[in-house]
């Protein structure tokens, strides 16, 4: 029963994604995104391929359903659902890793969990802003936009990830 509630929530939170994609804009400079915490509180039993297709599938429906730019998301989440162990090694150790554990903040606690979903915001949206400006922007727009999103969104991940595993 645990797996279907997961897969319920993921898939709700998706719809929320796309709502705020379409809805919720702040500002030009800022970005909501709850799909970098999505794709960190896969099981890590999935493995480096199935995370990926489970990343492309999950970018190309939001982008589908919000924004419009097909495509974008999946081109930021398929590296963070492959740097995931990396991610997961450097912030937890090598032991977790090798227990497969699923992530929760029971487990590890608060301040690992929170850098872990601050170093998986700010991967995504370094790809997502890089890709997203493409040259048309100055740096300084792009940095700031980058540095808004990750301020905004990480709170929004974190509150996210509890909602995937509140055990």
């Amino acid at each position: 029963m645990k797996g279907w509630r997961f897969i319920l929530v993921y898939l709700i939170l998706m719809v929320v994604q796309s709502i705020i994609g379409n809805y919720f804009w702040l500002a030009r400079y800022v970005l909501i995104s709850v799909l970098p915490a999505l794709i960190l509180m896969l099981p890590l039993s999935y493995g480096s391929i199935v995370s990926m297709l489970i990343a492309f599938v999950t970018g190309l429906a939001v982008d589908f359903f919000s924004t419009g730019m097909v495509g974008l998301s999946s081109f930021a989440l398929v590296p963070l659902a492959l740097s995931r162990r990396l991610l997961d090694a450097l912030v937890f150790g090598d032991d977790q890793a090798s227990q497969e554990d699923e992530l929760s903040f029971q487990h590890f606690g608060a301040p690992k969990m929170l850098l872990s979903i601050l170093l998986s915001c700010v991967l995504y949206f370094a790809l997502y802003v890089w890709a997203d400006s493409a040259g048309t922007v100055g740096f300084w727009q792009a940095f700031l936009r980058f540095l808004l999103s990750v301020i905004v969104s990480t709170p929004v991940c974190a509150f996210a990830a509890r909602l995937l595993r509140p055990e």
